[in-house]
Parts: C-alpha cells; sequence; structure tokens
C-alpha cells in the first residue's frame, strides 16, 4: 500500500468516527422516539415502517451510498412471499427498508433485540426474534412467522443466519424455507452487493461506495414437501448466486 493510499484510509476512517457515527447516533435518537410512539398509536405498522424507511435513506445519503435497484419490475404484491436475502453487512437492513416498496416484517437475530435502541424498535415493530441457538426460541419463531404470511404479511429472511465474515455466501439454513411451504408462500431470491466492502462485519470504518439491490424472480413453492426444504434452500441458494453473478 503506497503512502497516499494510507493517507486516504486514514482520513476516510476519521470521517467515519468524526462524521459519520455522531450523526447515526442523532439521526437515531431524533426518529426513535417517533418510530415508539407511532407503534402505540397505529396498529397497523405503516406509519413505524415508513419511519424506519425514512432513517435508512437517511443515513445511506450520509454515508454517500447510492443503491442501484433491478428488478422492481418482477415484485407481485397481491399476495405475501418471502424475500430471501444474502447477507454481508449491518448495511444490508438500510438498504432493504429504503428500497423494497412495501411494508414487511424481518427475522433478526436475538442479539439484535438487545442493541440499545434497535432492539427497542424490532420488539415495538412485532418483528420476529430467531436463536440458532435455542431450539424452543427458533420454532416459536418459526410458528410466527407462518402466522405472518397467512395473516397476509410479507417477510424478508437473511437464509444464511448471520453476515457472512468474508464476502462470500454462508450456505442457506432451512428454517425459513420451511415456513414458505407450510404458508404457501413463493420464495424472492434478492442479492445485495456492495455492503462488505462498504462496512464489513468486525469493522467500524464506514466506506462510501455504490450499492445494489438486486430482485429475481420467484420461486414457487407449489408442489414441494416439508421433507424437500433443503431442496428449496439449495435452489434459492442458487438463484441469490446467479443474480450476484450477474451483476459482476
Amino acid at each position: 500500500m503506497s503512502a497516499g493510499t494510507r493517507i486516504r484510509e486514514l482520513l476516510s476512517m476519521v470521517r467515519s468516527a468524526v462524521i459519520f457515527w455522531p450523526l447515526t447516533i442523532v439521526c437515531t435518537l431524533v426518529l426513535e422516539p417517533i418510530s415508539l410512539v407511532a407503534a402505540r398509536l397505529d396498529k397497523t405498522g405503516r406509519v413505524q415502517h415508513r419511519t424506519v424507511a425514512f432513517w435508512s435513506g437517511l443515513l445511506l445519503r450520509l454515508y454517500s451510498m447510492p443503491v442501484t435497484v433491478t428488478g422492481l419490475e418482477r415484485l407481485d404484491l397481491s399476495r405475501p412471499r418471502i424475500y430471501a436475502a444474502n447477507h454481508l453487512s449491518a448495511l444490508d437492513i438500510p438498504v432493504l427498508y429504503r428500497h423494497l416498496p412495501f411494508q414487511f416484517r424481518i427475522i433478526a437475530h436475538r442479539l439484535v433485540f438487545r442493541v440499545p435502541l434497535v432492539g427497542w424498535h424490532l420488539r415495538a415493530a412485532g418483528q420476529l426474534m430467531i436463536d440458532p441457538g435455542s431450539v424452543a426460541l427458533s420454532r416459536q419463531a418459526l410458528r410466527e412467522a407462518i402466522r405472518t404470511l397467512r395473516q397476509g404479511m410479507p417477510l424478508v429472511v437473511f437464509p444464511e443466519g448471520e453476515r457472512s465474515p468474508s464476502g462470500e455466501m454462508l450456505p442457506f439454513r432451512r428454517g425459513a424455507f420451511y415456513v414458505a411451504i407450510k404458508a404457501q408462500a413463493d420464495v424472492v431470491p434478492v442479492a445485495i452487493l456492495g455492503t462488505y466492502q462498504a462496512f464489513p462485519i468486525g469493522s467500524a470504518h464506514l466506506r462510501p461506495g455504490r450499492l445494489h439491490l438486486i430482485i429475481g424472480d420467484a420461486i414457487p413453492v407449489a408442489g414441494y414437501t416439508p421433507g424437500e426444504v433443503g431442496a428449496l434452500a439449495e435452489r434459492t441458494q442458487g438463484a441469490v448466486a446467479e443474480l450476484c453473478r450477474g451483476s459482476s
């Protein structure tokens, strides 16, 4: 790494520490009370969802991370579906909230619910909690996910279960696909690109850059049985990987 590159990297890290993160905290402190009040007054969740979508867009603009969205014309909002996305970074959630044009529920890891402010929002919004280390909690989350879909609310899931530490896609876990088959909700593959380079796991350094959200063709679940959950998971992972390759 040249001296000039090292200096630019250092200045970028200082920008994250001095500008990006303090403004992130301010934005969150301002909008979080609005989100919590909306959760009490609007039982449909629409106002709270729009508040989070606004917060997400605000942060992406602040970080100078424009998002190119491809495949919106493939969306069919006439019935609830499961949107299965790869998981590279904490930025994936703001990207989805800002650019998916519909209200949804999201399944988040139990540890995220413990984060101040963020966890409060997730609980107030009725988001679903899952813990791969707890069989009881995971089963409860799957039951709630099936009920959510049957009530007409779409779900967003990260089938890898955690953020990729290397930027390479992890194997898709089967829980979300069991939910899809039981609820007879088609699965939509979603690819997110650029967020790993912008904000990898374990880093506090936000690197401005263009991100990409790609929505694929829905995968029908009709004909799949609970015994074929693995096949549906593999098919979906292959579809997400193909979307990623097609954008490069």
